[in-house]
């Protein structure tokens, strides 16, 4: 019976399941618009690792919480679609239709659905990942373009930017994800175009672009979610686009396209308290998982096509450490996230902070009925009193990776 359990334990580090990619090196997802591809850096080295073709002019871009699969919404007429990579592969496996110029990605908390801006349509599509189909359409404000889900799934929030190449008063769209349709308008400022949540849900942040053709000082609009209106803007530098989150809340980075910069801000008080330089037009960024390291798509001029690059700011010196050249006009920065885990290091039954194979055979036994989960209990990561596949392939990554912290 051992033998045949420890030959079950080879096969699940050996096989090429879907979570290959989330099981090894930490990738980051850039999307260059003027040349219909998408730039894969590997955050060790910071080089690119492979560069995907993907439809035309693609936008945004989002990662599968479990790592496995990149969504990239395609924004030209000619496509009108989302690209669906595998990670693990690093090839498009099949194109999804949707509304007119897609600009944002952005899925639910468990991966199940992906939300996607339509600017030209002002609508947001809602596609089931599991078929791979749009099963709704909810028409939001003018232009939508970035977009964010709350961490317990239930609500949408979508930056309508209205227009882009004039100042307009704007707002941000809240969907219902439960039934699919628009509960709130918030006006925000003008021509709100970048969404990010805290951790918590209480507090949402919205960069108001003040345009983005035309130089011009822009703000980050504070939500209180519960009151669903703005309580406080913050200023920042020239036509803010992207915003990043750190894991704990407690930083904001939010890209100054005509200032060349990064705006620091902590989400405590609310308040610029360092400015990064980096290359020419910043649109998107992004931090890694373990919130060491943020990425910046230099986006380079609007309007023509121009070679870009990816600046690399070490968090803890708020330093540019790095710059990778990607494709023309770099867009949109998608990070691969943490694993999902919700126990300090599944699969670590005598706490060492390491997982071993008698470990991992120890937990195929209990999947199997052989053993009782009180023999290990850390493999249960749910909570549900069994143990899974998906559980034991969380503890075959912490044997290969690693324990959390460890």
């Amino acid at each position: 019976m051992k033998r045949a359990v420890r030959r079950l334990v080879v096969v699940a580090l050996l096989w090429p399941g879907p979570w290959g990619a989330a099981l090894g090196q930490p990738f980051i997802y850039v999307t260059n618009k003027h040349s219909n591809s998408l730039s894969v850096i590997n955050d060790a080295t910071h080089q690119i690792a492979a560069t995907i073709g993907v439809g035309d002019s693609p936008s945004g871009v989002a990662v599968s919480p479990d790592g496995a699969v990149v969504y990239v919404a395609n924004s030209s007429n000619n496509s009108n679609s989302v690209s669906v990579i595998d990670a693990h592969t690093n090839k498009a496996v099949t194109t999804i239709k949707v509304g007119a110029a897609p600009l944002g990605v952005a899925l639910s908390p468990n991966g199940a659905v992906a939300y996607v801006s339509n600017a030209n349509a002002n609508t947001v599509s809602v596609i089931d990942t599991q078929t791979r189909k749009v099963t709704a359409t909810v028409d939001v404000g003018v232009m939508p373009s970035g977009l964010a889900v709350t961490p317990n799934g239930r609500l949408v929030y979508v930056a309508n930017v209205q227009d882009l190449n004039n100042p307009h008063e704007g707002d941000v769209s809240v969907i219902d994800t439960s039934t699919n349709t628009v509960v709130d308008a918030i006006p925000t400022g003008s021509n709100p175009f970048a969404v990010a949540i805290a951790p918590d849900g209480r507090t949402v942040y919205v960069a108001n672009s003040n345009t983005l053709m035309f130089k011009g000082p822009g703000t980050i609009a504070v939500i209180d979610a519960s009151r669903g209106a703005v309580r406080t803007t913050i200023p920042v530098g020239d036509n803010p686009l992207g915003l990043a989150l750190t894991a704990d809340g407690h930083t904001l980075l939010a890209t100054n396209f005509n200032s060349d910069t990064v705006s620091v801000i902590a989400t405590a008080t609310d308040t610029v308290t360092t400015t990064v330089p980096v290359g020419k037009g910043p649109l998107g960024v992004a931090l890694t998982a373990d919130g060491r390291v943020a990425y910046v798509a230099n986006r380079q001029p609007f309007g023509k096509a121009a070679a870009g690059d990816v600046s690399v700011i070490d968090v803890e010196h708020w330093s540019v450490v790095a710059t990778v050249p990607v494709g023309e006009n770099p867009t949109s920065v998608g990070a691969m996230p943490a694993p999902i885990e919700s126990v300090p290091c599944p699969g670590d039954c005598n706490e060492d902070g390491m997982v071993t194979v008698d470990e991992l055979i120890v937990g195929t036994t209990i999947a199997l009925g052989v053993a009782p989960l009180s023999a290990c209990p850390s493999f249960d990561v749910d909570g549900d009193g069994g143990v899974a596949v998906t559980e034991l392939v969380a503890a075959v990554g912490d044997a290969l990776r690693g324990c959390p912290g460890s």
